[in-house]
Parts: structure tokens; C-alpha cells; sequence
């Protein structure tokens, strides 16, 4: 890992160098490698150095339920970050900057209200089912929810292309990644159409503000 305070100093001397004056962005180009030099550090190496990690708590299961999996997706079209389950079942976050953790505490935040939303249905619609059916119907009005949220946000941004970089990044320090196929609810029995309805109506009224895709509030979720 390179230093964070000199990886500062290098990326200010960086940004000295395209000043209009020739003088000083000559100093600052021969400060910025001299700095590079003197630590062994190439263009790669910095490069690297912006991409971050961040993780949330989800599941905690390899193979999760399918409605985490459109909570993930939703924060990953929105912020443009990738992501992957971590050996203790969470979902950890990649990208550039700042993103990774403004991802991780997007999906923190619809994770929670998903699991309140979950609650509050089994209390209101749930409550004489017996376990397995009660989880399986549960599951598919969380599937209904989180599939309208992720529609809004793909409403809302434009899909990004991978960023080679990260690939670059996950390939060296997680080369064992595998995809995961995640626990989906069957859809079969009687209730199963007024679970997703009553989901996806819920999940259209998740407020995402138009902060999404701004600068100031890329998720900003009410």
C-alpha cells in the first residue's frame, strides 16, 4: 500500500504540472517523479492506488437470496462500482475513491429498510403461514421491492463500463472470485401474485431523491 500522505504529494505535484505557467509545471513534473523515484513507484502503482474497498453487512450466507442480489445491483448501477460476497457472507464494494464507501452505506441503508419492510409484511400478511411458506412468500415480496428499486435507479443512470482497472485491481487481489447463483423464491401457490404486487408497489414508493447521479448525493435514499 502507498502512503496516503504521499500519494497526496505526488497527486498535487501532478496537478501543478498542467499549470499555465511552464516554470512551475516543469518544477512540479520533476518534484512528482523525483517523489516516484525515490520510493519505487510507477504510473500503475498509482493508479491502483485509487481504487478502494468498502464493506456492508448483508446476508451472511454464500449463497444469498435473490433480492440482495438487486439490492447490489442497484448500488452498483448507481455508484459505478463492482462488488463481491466476502468469505464471511457480506457484500464488499470496489471502485474508485470515494465511491466504495458511499456504496456500501447505500446498500447498508436499503438492506435495513428492505428487512423493515420484510417485518412489517410477514406481521401484516404472513402471520398464519407456517415457516417454509411464510419465508418463500416473504422472499418474493422482498424480490418485487428491491427489482422496482433497482428499475428506478436503472431509470435513473445510464449503465457504466467496466472499469478496467478495478478488473485489473480484483484479478491481483482476489483471484479466486467464482460467480454465485443466489437463492430464488418459487413462485407457486395461492398468494404468491399478491406478495410481488404488494412488493413492487412498496418498493416504487423507496424515495431516491433526485440526488441520484449528482455530485453531492450519488444515492441519496429517504
Amino acid at each position: 500500500m502507498i502512503d496516503k500522505s504521499l500519494l497526496a504529494k505526488i497527486r498535487k505535484c501532478f496537478a501543478l504540472a498542467s499549470s499555465s505557467n511552464e516554470h512551475e509545471a516543469a518544477n512540479a513534473l520533476a518534484k512528482a517523479r523525483a517523489l516516484m523515484d525515490k520510493h519505487g513507484l510507477d504510473e500503475a502503482q498509482l493508479a491502483m492506488a485509487e481504487i478502494a474497498e468498502a464493506t456492508a453487512r448483508a446476508s451472511r450466507t454464500i449463497k444469498p437470496p435473490k433480492w440482495e442480489n438487486f439490492l447490489c445491483f442497484a448500488v452498483r448501477r448507481a455508484l459505478g462500482v463492482t462488488a463481491f460476497i466476502d468469505a464471511g457472507g457480506d457484500r464488499t464494494y470496489v471502485g474508485r475513491g470515494p465511491a466504495p464507501e458511499i456504496a456500501a452505506y447505500a446498500f447498508a441503508v436499503l438492506f435495513r429498510r428492505l428487512k423493515a419492510a420484510r417485518k412489517d409484511y410477514i406481521t401484516s400478511h404472513l402471520r398464519r403461514c407456517r415457516p417454509g411458506r411464510k419465508r418463500q412468500r416473504a422472499d418474493i415480496f422482498c424480490e418485487a421491492w428491491s427489482m422496482a428499486v433497482f428499475s428506478k435507479i436503472a431509470a435513473l443512470m445510464p449503465e457504466q463500463e467496466e472499469d478496467e482497472l478495478v478488473g485489473r485491481y480484483l484479478a491481483e487481489h482476489y483471484p479466486g472470485l467464482v460467480e454465485v447463483n443466489p437463492r430464488s423464491a418459487a413462485m407457486k401457490g395461492r398468494g404468491v401474485w399478491d406478495d410481488w404486487s404488494r412488493g413492487h408497489r412498496a418498493g416504487r414508493d423507496v424515495d431516491l431523491h433526485s440526488g441520484v447521479g449528482g455530485a453531492q448525493a450519488p444515492l441519496a435514499i429517504a
